[in-house]
């Protein structure tokens, strides 16, 4: 299985989901994919939202290593409030992307109407935009075990 991450789950991040998740993946390298981003905001930082249409949104490649388990995909799903038995309630679906590079991966993608005050971010790259408007990344404990 491989994911790509833009956001919140990227290596390095603050938070306790991506710092345990990282062992039971390898780093592929750097992908895009074609979409816009939006970044959300909250009180505990801000988080990215990847939607369709044109544009393309930076990120990384990743790929599950043998150990990387069911109930560690349950473990990055719930952080990315997805529930595969009810995706209607889920802010975001994971679901299969094509990648620009060629090949697919996983992605979690945005299903509502965007929240007040979400911006979006016209270069596709969430971690440059954070830097640029002085912000700080989602750290929020949303990790569900």
């Amino acid at each position: 299985m491989r994911f790509f991450f833009y956001g919140t789950l990227l290596e390095g991040s603050d938070n306790p989901v991506a710092r345990e998740i990282h062992s039971l993946l390898e780093p592929v390298g750097a992908a895009r994919v074609a979409g816009q981003l939006f970044a959300i905001p909250n009180p505990d930082g801000w988080y990215p939202a990847l939607l369709g249409g044109g544009g393309e949104a930076h990120g990384m490649l990743y790929a599950a290593r043998p150990q990387f388990s069911a109930d560690d995909l349950a473990r990055i799903d719930a952080y990315e409030d997805f529930d595969p038995a009810n995706p209607e309630a889920s802010l975001y679906i994971r679901r299969s992307i094509s990648l620009v590079e060629g090949g697919e991966a996983q992605a979690y993608v945005w299903k509502r109407p965007l929240p007040d005050g979400a911006r979006p971010i016209s270069h596709g790259d969430f971690r440059r935009w954070l830097a640029d408007q002085g912000l700080r990344q989602f750290t929020g404990l949303r990790d569900a075990r």
